[in-house]
């Protein structure tokens, strides 16, 4: 099974478990990943989710060379369902890779050990980054004479300084979770023991607030962040106006008044 999908009440847990490809990201388990982020958009109950690697040495080592490359390069014909799905999708795979937009809700990753190549960039479309002590990233495109195309060259320069992003990219060098915390790329630095726990932790806490307005301040992220700000304070209004006036809204403040924990519907009046 490439895939473990998990739902335990508000939060679903989403395993990488791959161990005899060091969970490369194959047809299969792309096109898996694709249908369940649209499961987890659809699914009111709902309200986090967590990216992990079921193996303990490593997140995932990127695109699989032996199945996933061949059809994006179309060096060989697609033979079966997840080839062709595959195959259709061409530059839109990122939609199983976590690329902004298509995730409505926040989506918490958890990495260990080995975060390489499309792995790392997966990550880097996660809203939250909690990392292992023994965590270890890398960009090599550029140490294989190749450019990487999933993302990383827009991603970087905008989660961290240009500088810092460049070095990553142009080096193609190892980068631990404490550089990349320090850098402003990982939330926090936690044993690998801890890892799900902590990431549990956080999950819990954005669960517990208002759905609608966790999913607006998300939307609101991703959508401002290239905008003049003149547009972008027109667009956060957009955005958040319903929800002031949604039902969850109406919720928290009578949970406030009644000094009790709320019960947000996540629906607008």
């Amino acid at each position: 099974m490439g895939l473990i999908y998990e739902k335990e009440r508000h939060i679903a847990k989403v395993g990488l478990n791959r161990p005899n490809e060091r969970n490369a990201l194959d047809p299969d388990i792309l096109m898996e990943l694709h249908r369940t982020w649209l499961d987890i958009n659809q699914d009111d109950a709902i309200r986090v989710a967590i990216l992990y690697s079921c193996l303990p040495d490593i997140f995932c080592s990127g695109m699989d060379l032996r199945t996933a490359i061949p059809i994006l390069t179309r060096t060989r014909a697609p033979e079966t369902e997840a080839e062709r799905w595959l195959d259709q999708a061409g530059p839109h795979v990122g939609e199983a890779m976590l690329k902004p937009n298509i995730v409505k809700k926040p989506v918490i990753a958890a990495i260990n050990g080995y975060c390489l190549t499309g792995g790392f960039e997966m990550i880097m479309g996660a809203d939250l980054r909690i990392a292992s002590d023994d965590a270890v990233f890398q960009m090599r495109e550029a140490s294989l004479g190749i450019m990487p195309v999933g993302g990383s060259n827009i991603y970087l320069p905008r989660m961290m300084t240009p500088c810092r992003a460049l070095e990553i990219l142009l080096t193609a060098d190892n980068f631990t979770a404490k550089t990349l915390y320090d850098w402003g790329f990982i939330n926090r630095v936690v044993s690998q023991r801890d890892l799900m726990e902590a990431s549990v932790k956080m999950a819990n806490k954005i669960a517990c607030n208002g759905p609608l307005a966790v999913q607006g301040i998300i939307r609101c992220f991703r959508e401002t962040r290239d905008m003049i700000y003149g547009d972008a304070f027109k667009r956060e209004l957009e955005i958040g106006m319903p929800v002031f006036g949604s039902l969850d809204a109406r919720e928290g403040i009578l949970s406030q008044k009644e000094k009790r924990a709320p019960n947000f519907p996540g629906k607008y009046a």
